[in-house]
């Protein structure tokens, strides 16, 4: 067996010559699907609890060989991941072993994967056909691809032996990072196991590498917090709240449910609540924490922004150095402004399918919204904005200032950093999400940025035939689990918490406190 030790000197020392050759053999390798028809109809015969004959089998694998894209080296294992459970993957394996094919890396790999979907509990032999499997590969690779040591960890941390993920880890980050499932496989198992240390540096890695903690994990957290006899089980479930804030980490309602039934002694009391726009708790009667954002934070995340996302690497590859130029002498002369509005995020948001005319209503009816409260208002657009004749553009040009970037620029970059330069009080007005820009400020910045985001973002909800604009204004209170007072929690609660299409307020709420 290679140690840790064995990976790392690898990962530094192999293939010095070669390095991008070696990188792109382990690299993780994209999966190859059928056509959706083939996927559903196999599906549907997997599905039935009657295991397939010989002959099924082998209609199956002609089915996908069918498709061109498929050939008998890659096909055993497209089969063995639409197979819903451990039976069906086994009965598979049989076949083959009947018809003399062998079995390669990526059809070792898919079985063990399945042992996580077995229909019941493992059994000690199940355990010993891992570690058989795992010890086979091993000894025939010294360093495996990344597509097999994500399925090795799946089925290792279901044994005794474990603690041999952290060595697949690591071979997985000599091309790339490790997926969720790995993450959360090994953290699962490990507090299970009573390895507090290593479940959150787990949990804190993951995070930090952009992937999410599943309920899994979470739940062990809280199993193992339970069986403590030297440590409160109120200090063990604060931590995992303050780690979810830490990490902007959403909880499920599943682990919401754990929650409300926590048992009396433990002196926790936990109520379902729900939250105002304004931040009060219907429970407690309390108000949400207010989302700060201080002034050194802010101007961190403005010295930043310019050479993070304008300018990424020295490479202007959303603007040209001509075009920043004419705009920072445009912000020189002009800032600051109260609101920075997105032209064509605000003039498309009623469809693409409009005129010009209609597209400039748009615009106009929110400039003219901010102007009434005498704002000053800066309108970010592009250059082919100017074709769009009418009164409505006339009015935008006379009562905001307007700046039209080229039309192969972006513009978000453009509004966001007129609204950072125009100081920690200005808003700033667009339906998009800002992902991208978030994710190049890096992980100590992004979270200041998703705080002043969430401050100081409006959107259109629509415009009244009397023109009255309807704003969604942003929710400036803590969207995460926090304490106020008194040892009380807010905690929200999703439906997935590892699939979030967006961060906004949520409707579902605990209110919990600690006697």
């Amino acid at each position: 067996m290679f140690s840790r030790f064995n990976v790392l000197w690898l990962r530094r020392f192999a293939f010095p010559e070669n390095v991008r050759y070696y990188a792109g053999v382990h690299q993780k390798n994209p999966q190859l699907k059928p056509a959706t028809a083939t996927v559903e109809t196999i599906k549907a015969k997997l599905a039935s609890s009657s295991t397939p004959t010989a002959e099924e089998w082998k209609s199956i694998r002609l089915n996908i060989l069918n498709e061109r894209r498929f050939n008998i080296t890659n096909v055993d294992s497209v089969v063995l991941g639409l197979c819903p459970n451990l039976r069906m993957g086994k009965s598979y394996i049989a076949f083959l072993h009947q018809q003399g094919l062998q079995t390669n890396l990526a059809i070792v790999g898919k079985l063990l994967r399945l042992y996580r979907l077995k229909e019941g509990k493992l059994t000690e032999e199940d355990e010993s056909d891992i570690w058989r499997m795992y010890s086979e590969l091993r000894e025939q690779n010294a360093i495996l691809d990344a597509n097999t040591c994500e399925h090795a960890i799946n089925a290792l941390t279901l044994t005794k032996h474990w603690k041999h993920c952290l060595e697949l880890l690591e071979m997985i980050k000599i091309s790339g990072t490790p997926d969720s499932s790995s993450y959360n496989c090994i953290a699962t198992k490990a507090f299970q196991s009573g390895d507090e240390s290593t479940g959150w540096i787990m949990m804190q890695e993951m995070c930090e590498n952009k992937r999410l903690p599943n309920d899994d994990s979470f739940l062990a957290w809280l199993d193992y917090s339970r069986k403590r006899e030297d440590q409160p089980f109120s200090a063990n479930l604060e931590r995992m709240l303050q780690f979810t804030n830490d990490r902007s980490v959403f909880l499920s309602k599943r682990i919401g449910k754990q929650l409300l039934e926590l048992p009396s002694e433990f002196g926790i009391r936990v109520q379902e609540t729900r939250i105002t726009d304004g931040g009060k708790c219907s429970s407690c009667k309390g108000t949400l924490s207010s989302i700060v954002v201080s002034e050194d934070m802010f101007q961190s995340l403005r010295d930043k922004f310019l050479t993070a996302v304008l300018i990424n690497k020295e490479i202007f590859n959303r603007t040209t150095p001509e075009e920043l130029n004419r705009f920072q002498a445009f912000l020189a002369k002009t800032l600051p402004y109260d609101v920075v509005i997105d032209g064509l995020n605000v003039a498309f948001s009623s469809g693409n399918q409009k005129s010009p005319i209609v597209y400039a209503q748009q615009v106009a009816a929110v400039v003219r919204h901010y102007v009434r409260q005498k704002k000053r208002v800066l309108v970010i657009g592009r250059k082919h904005m100017d074709k769009w004749r009418s009164r409505e553009m006339k009015y935008i040009r006379e009562n905001s200032f307007l700046f039209l970037t080229d039309d192969l620029s972006q513009d978000d970059p453009f509004l966001l950093y007129a609204a950072l330069e125009s100081g920690p009080k200005t808003d700033f007005f667009s339906r998009d999400l800002m992902r991208k820009h978030s994710f190049m400020l890096g992980n100590e910045l992004s979270g200041v940025f998703k705080r002043w985001q969430q401050e100081h973002q409006y959107s259109l909800l629509s415009i009244m035939p009397d023109g009255r604009v309807l704003i969604k204004a942003p929710f400036k209170y803590e969207l995460y689990a926090h304490k106020s007072c008194d040892n009380r929690w807010h905690v929200p609660l999703v439906e997935l918490g590892y699939r979030i299409p967006k961060v906004e307020k949520q409707n579902d709420w605990l209110c919990l406190s600690i006697e």
